[in-house]
């Protein structure tokens, strides 16, 4: 039994961990931490219990969500108006919950894999680490922030992005760490040639990842687009006041005003305009017009009142030669809607969330079009969700993310936003066109690379062209099934491999009682 003292170490330990993965994504952009922490983690396990690796998995969960979304505190308390002590609470409720994962990760390896052979550290390892991570994409609306893979976006393994997307790259890193590990103890073990059977598989992975990246997945289509991109820099504490709507609205109006018959496509912010369509119908109208007038589209986020008047849909609108429509499909939970509001709504009617009554849009809609060029729209955490942003349309050539960013305050949330939009274009060949309230603003190349920005918390507008694209990536046609299917038979091998080991044992044995 190991002294408490020892214990508190490596709680300890596991919790410096997971503040160090933190630096594996932007803004630091570490990616090498993404495969060494990991690896860390491993070799404390690899001397845990099942259930004392469950509680270094979730003290790891507690550094690594803690230092990665601590922005939650700032959104809830700073803009949602709720009292210090009760943000403190359900923040680190919060991330106590998402600590549950790595702690999973952790009990499941030890307790069904016991031996700390090849098989564990190498495939059944990573398969549960990338299960953990697809689970949390979904249960309870699902959060799929820092998923491993995002840390790759400027790694040689973003060349698997186009192929398997995200989740294959959070493989190809997790394995990397397995495959270092397993070196060590074979070198420990003086036995080298499992030394250099890991380091040449190492290898193959990472070079593998490189020459994917050269292939050209998609090819332009027609002309590049000139656009702009206005970045209002609208304070949080003033977007939604009664008393500074025409001040938010003017100041639109100016940046825009100088761009209309100079760019083809000019676009505002989530929620731009801080009023449901139907009550600013005559500003909106005359929009339209300026656009029709001047040869330009105008696309911007505006709420829009349900039919029924029951709820608002989050929505981004086209204005000028067409006119089109996308409401926003996945909402934020407690920020846009209120999960089982019979019991929740009371108890957060203190929180101040302008337009907390959202209603979600279809599943499947139609792309935006711009002058025979078809748009994908995200509005802000919806570009975080894989599947949710994938497409199979192939002539779908430009990704669009209107987001308000504001709401994270001064973190890093802005800098991991993009990264996650940076995979997109990666994982579908399209350039994205990213578009916030207060910054980050920015124009993603097709190969993931920002191409250009502007700085944050300033009043600008970003100009520029992109090139749309067609075609249609492995990843865009095969979605996740293909990963999911290589996780399942990584556990069956480990499974089957542990089989065959533990008869040769006991063959092994009953010989020796033999003799």
């Amino acid at each position: 039994m190991k002294k408490p003292s020892t214990i508190l170490l490596d709680g300890l330990a596991a919790i410096l961990l997971g503040v160090f993965l933190t630096f594996a994504f932007a803004p630091y952009e570490i990616f090498p931490l993404a495969i060494i922490v990991p690896a860390c983690l491993l070799g404390l396990w690899l001397k845990s219990s099942p259930k004392r690796a469950f509680w270094l998995g979730f003290m790891f969960g507690m550094g690594f969500f803690g230092a990665g979304v601590y922005w939650v505190f700032t959104s809830i308390h700073v803009f949602g108006g709720v009292p210090t002590l009760l943000a403190v609470i359900f923040t680190i409720g919060m991330i106590a919950i998402l600590a549950f994962y790595p702690a999973a990760v952790g009990y499941l390896t030890n307790r069904y894999f016991p031996a700390n052979n090849r098989v564990k550290l190498v495939y059944a390892f990573p398969a549960i680490w990338v299960a953990s991570e697809w689970v949390r994409s979904w249960l309870f609306t699902g959060f799929p922030w820092l998923f491993l893979g995002y840390s790759q976006t400027n790694s040689p393994l973003k060349g698997y992005a186009p192929v398997l997307g995200v989740y294959i790259i959070s493989l190809a890193a997790i394995m990397s760490s397995g495959l270092i590990v397993n070196a060590v103890i074979g070198y420990r073990q003086k036995a080298f040639r499992s030394v250099y059977l890991n380091l040449f598989a190492l290898m193959i992975i990472w070079i593998s990842g490189s020459l994917l990246s050269l292939i050209p997945w998609t090819k332009p289509q027609g002309e590049p687009i000139s656009v702009a991109l206005v970045q209002g820099n609208i304070p949080q504490s003033i977007k939604w006041s009664p008393e500074h709507l025409q001040q938010s609205l003017n100041t639109y109006v100016d940046l825009t005003e100088p761009l209309w018959g100079k760019y083809k496509i000019i676009i505002w912010p989530e929620a731009a305009v801080p009023l449901p369509l139907q009550s600013a119908q005559s500003f909106i109208n005359s929009l339209d017009t300026r656009a029709k007038d001047s040869g330009s589209a105008l696309i911007l986020g505006i709420p829009i009142r349900t039919a029924d008047a029951s709820g608002y849909n989050n929505a981004v609108i086209t204005l000028g030669e067409e006119n089109k429509v996308y409401l926003k499909r996945h909402l934020v939970p407690f920020g846009e809607y209120t999960p089982l509001s019979s019991l929740f709504s009371s108890a957060l009617q203190f929180m101040k969330i302008p337009m907390s009554e959202m209603v979600p849009g279809n599943v499947r809609q139609n792309p935006l079009t711009v002058d025979n060029v078809k748009i994908t729209a995200s509005v802000c955490y919806e570009i975080a969700f894989p599947e949710l942003s994938r497409f199979t349309d192939k002539d779908i050539g430009l990704i669009l993310v209107v987001t308000n960013d504001a709401w994270f305050g001064d973190s890093n949330a802005e800098p991991q936003h993009i990264q996650m939009a940076e995979m997109r274009a990666l994982e579908t060949g399209r350039p994205v066109l990213f578009v916030s309230n207060d910054g980050i603003t920015a124009i993603i190349g097709p190969d993931g690379k920002v191409e250009d920005t502007i700085p944050q918390k300033i009043t600008t507008v970003l100009t520029g062209t992109v090139q749309p694209m067609y075609g249609i990536t492995p990843w865009m046609k095969n979605g996740t099934d293909p990963v999911l299917f290589i996780l399942i038979c990584l556990l069956i091998a480990t499974v089957r491999s542990n089989k065959l080991a533990a008869r040769t044992q006991q063959k092994k044995s009953a010989g020796k009682k033999m003799k």
